[in-house]
Formats: structure tokens, C-alpha cells, sequence
């Protein structure tokens, strides 16, 4: 049998040891806050404003094979303080995504490629509806040009049918994502699920709600 002070060494033993071992977890986890902490500040000073490369778009008449050479490898940065609807598809087995290979992919859907480098879908009027880029910088395609990553744009202003706008939307990038079996990505670039489209969706209408009644 034990004496009292043997119980009492062993109690405050085993009171320094959980203490020991509850520092050893505060240490991790304190570690772990400062590592996730250090990431996104580093990626905060990466984030470019979107809607200027957009604007980009109708400023810039041509690119040069040797800009587009130089900065294909560059991911674009989207990640607008806008209401632009954005999704992006991305594929780790290589650069499937090119003029000729979304021409084919699209060719149920009616669309148009445009002179400076980029795909516009079409609704049922042949209207506007949205916009699919190249992920990577300069944004555009060309003959000669492959990306891993792509962007569906939808800028709500000046549609003519904005339901129907978005709805293709959703459906373009979820035929392509099956066509070319790659990643479904949101504007952060985490994986888009059914719940965050529904959510996406609802914010669509909301913007479009607010739009019309300040335009009335």
C-alpha cells in the first residue's frame, strides 16, 4: 500500500505531466494558426482586381503570340468586388483546354469566338449570355494557345433574358466539367458544390431584384 506521501507525489506527477502535455497541444495549435495565417496573407498580396482585367477585354484589340508566350503560365486572379458570377474549370493532368477542343465541347450550345481571344454563349435571341476565358494570363486563346484553366464570366447588366442567362451558365460549366472530367471550382477556387450553385443562384435573383426596382 501507498503512504500519503507517495499518493501525493503521484497526483502532483501526474498533474505536471497533463500540464506538460496541454502546452505541447497549445504549441501546435498556436503553430497551425500562424502557418494559415502567413498563407493568406501571401495570397492577399496576389489578389489583382478583376474587373480592370475584364475591362481589359474591350480595351485591347490584339495580342502578340509573344505576350501570350510569356504570360500563359500565370494564373489569372479572379476574385471580383463585383456581382460577376464566376466559375472556374481546372484540369491536373495537363492543358485539355484550347480554341479547337471547347469549339468541339460547345458545339451543342450557340456561341461565338471572338477576335480578341475569348468565347461568348449565346441565349435563345443570340444574345450575350456569359463569357469563357483562359485561367491564365493574358485571358485569351489563339490557335496555338493551351490552358489547364478556364473561367465562365456572367456579367448581369444588359442581359436580355437574365434567367435564362444564368441557367446556362450553370449547365455550360457543368457539361464541360463532364466533357473534360476536370475540376469544378468557384471564384475562390474551392470545389463548387450543388448547395453553393443554389446559393450562387439565390444571389443572382436578389441582384437582379435590387436592379429592377432601383431602375423603376
Amino acid at each position: 500500500m501507498f503512504n500519503l506521501a507517495e499518493i501525493l507525489t503521484l497526483l502532483i506527477g501526474c498533474l505536471l505531466a497533463l500540464v506538460f502535455i496541454d502546452g505541447v497541444r497549445r504549441a501546435i495549435r498556436i503553430r497551425r494558426s500562424k502557418l494559415k495565417v502567413d498563407l493568406i496573407d501571401t495570397s492577399s498580396n496576389e489578389i489583382s482586381d478583376f474587373e480592370q482585367e475584364w475591362q481589359a477585354f474591350d480595351e485591347h484589340e490584339e495580342c502578340t503570340e509573344s505576350s501570350l508566350d510569356q504570360e500563359e503560365d500565370e494564373e489569372l486572379d479572379i476574385k471580383p468586388n463585383t456581382i460577376l458570377n464566376i466559375i472556374h474549370l481546372h484540369d491536373t493532368s495537363g492543358s485539355v483546354f484550347s480554341e479547337s477542343s471547347l469549339s468541339q465541347a460547345l458545339v451543342f450550345y450557340n456561341f461565338t469566338f471572338e477576335e480578341k481571344g475569348f468565347f461568348t454563349i449565346l441565349d435563345s435571341d443570340n444574345a450575350p449570355a456569359f463569357s469563357i476565358i483562359n485561367g491564365k494570363n493574358p485571358g485569351l486563346f489563339s490557335e496555338s494557345v493551351t490552358s489547364n484553366d478556364i473561367a465562365l464570366v456572367l456579367d448581369p447588366k444588359n442581359l436580355s433574358n437574365p434567367l435564362e442567362a444564368f441557367e446556362l451558365f450553370v449547365e455550360v460549366s457543368q457539361s464541360l466539367q463532364e466533357t473534360f472530367q476536370c475540376n469544378i471550382l468557384d471564384e475562390d477556387r474551392n470545389f463548387l458544390t450543388k448547395q453553393m450553385i443554389e446559393h450562387m443562384k439565390h444571389q443572382f435573383h436578389e441582384h437582379q431584384r435590387q436592379f429592377l426596382a432601383s431602375a423603376s
